[in-house]
């Protein structure tokens, strides 16, 4: 998502590829908040095949970095229950002197 321009670009991108009939797997690349917006982006592409995840850092670091993470069980990451995305940056994070964070403020 963020190599692609966001969300909406990449629901395009996806919509465009369906149409095609080719499918679609989001990339962790950035990390986990960027994971989160990835697996929403697939649960709502019909054509998204998988979605790749990097399982050592979804089990080490990610989880110092964000209050929620998806949970995988046998090979699949459950679609999250919480609100939004279903995860915000922890709180220490959003603390961090070296940390550079931003918040929307668009409707």
């Amino acid at each position: 998502l963020s190599w692609c321009g966001g969300i909406t670009e990449a629901r395009k991108i996806a919509s465009l590829a369906d149409a095609y009939q080719k499918p679609i797997a989001p990339h962790d690349c950035t990390g986990p908040v960027v994971l989160m917006a990835s697996l929403h982006l697939g649960l709502a592409s019909p054509n998204a095949i998988f979605q790749e995840v990097v399982r050592a850092f979804l089990s080490t670091f990610y989880k110092d970095l964000v209050t929620e993470l998806p949970v995988l069980e046998n090979g699949y990451l459950l679609r999250p229950d919480k609100p939004g995305l279903g995860t915000s940056l922890a709180p220490r994070v959003k603390r961090d002197p070296a940390a550079t964070t931003r918040r929307s403020t668009a409707a």
